[in-house]
């Protein structure tokens, strides 16, 4: 290859391959043709499509721990990258690996130029954006925990196989609360109704909210059991008892489920959320014993405070 490359005419192709936290690969090429490769770094073997039209931007570099970053335009293609499945977070923290290959002699072997995760994915009038993430992001992450008046645990953590390993459990069996139900309408691509076929184990909760108060369900989890989005979970905006008596809940969701709606009768299962304060810890709960957050520590406004002559 290196040969190749010093000559006056190169037949170099790019070659972008995706794949995805659960094992699913997909391949990309700046070729007009589709080529099948096995690359030098993983041994996958995969054929790289050119009719998704990948077109690649130029890529910025920093020596200051900065994100680099490079991008991607594509082509939404029905076979191979769904838009719905860019929606429901299938493709989050997806391994990009991008090399260059001489497209007339596969057998040269190829030259890894990038590898990362994928970043921010816009999407406009049938095209997507990736926005590629080179190893450098990892270090401008922050690690570590501050004091504040929110929880850090995540909520259910230390039961269940949820966040056992962490620093900070919360402790609260989320089997407890949760319910099995069904759809029973659909409004839009967020707003649900949604028929209850059970009600939690612990009725009424060990706390002093009702499980049917107007926010039990608030940053809750729905994950559909059957249909079209069976195994997929979307985070409860709000949700609220409708007809408490009929169990009958209307939920709205964070995001849009488009091109995928759900229909009548799809069962799933629906668990309250913990807005991570001391409101939902106590009284929704009884867990403040566990809560790991300093909500009585003073804030600047009380440090920086000194008695005068009309207060103390």
């Amino acid at each position: 290859m290196q040969a190749h490359l010093q000559q006056g005419q190169t037949s170099i192709a790019w070659l972008l391959k995706v794949k995805r936290v659960d094992g699913t690969i997909y391949g990309f090429t700046t070729h007009d043709q589709d080529i099948a490769y096995t690359d030098s770094l993983d041994g996958d073997t995969v054929t790289y499509l050119a009719r998704t039209a990948l077109k690649p931007s130029g890529e910025s570099n920093r020596s200051d721990l900065s994100v680099d970053n490079l991008e991607a335009l594509a082509l939404l293609d029905s076979t191979s990258i769904k838009e719905t499945e860019i929606r429901a977070h299938l493709f989050d923290d997806a391994v990009i690996t991008i090399f260059m290959v001489n497209w007339q002699d596969l057998t040269m072997s190829d030259v890894p130029y990038r590898r990362g995760t994928l970043g921010v994915v816009k999407m406009i009038n049938g095209q997507f954006t990736a926005e590629l993430r080179g190893l450098s992001y990892r270090l401008s992450t922050t690690i570590g925990a501050t004091i504040g008046a929110i929880c850090r645990a995540e909520f259910g953590s230390g039961l269940n196989g949820i966040d056992v390993n962490s620093k900070y459990l919360c402790k609260v069996d989320v089997t407890q609360y949760r319910q099995n139900a069904h759809v029973g309408s659909v409004t839009d691509g967020r707003t649900l109704g949604i028929a209850m076929d059970s009600y939690p184990a612990i009725t009424p909760p060990i706390g002093s909210v009702p499980y049917v108060t107007l926010s039990w369900y608030n940053d809750g989890i729905l994950t559909f059991t059957s249909g079209v989005l069976s195994g997929q979970s979307f985070e409860i905006k709000t949700g609220q008892y409708s007809s408490p008596a009929l169990g009958l809940a209307a939920i709205v969701l964070h995001l849009d489920i488009l091109g995928a709606l759900p229909s009548p009768g799809d069962t799933c299962t629906i668990e309250p959320g913990c807005n991570k304060t001391q409101f939902d810890c106590f009284n929704k709960y009884n867990n403040i014993a566990n809560m790991r957050a300093e909500p009585f520590v003073p804030g600047m406004d009380q440090m920086l405070n000194y008695p005068n002559v009309t207060s103390s």
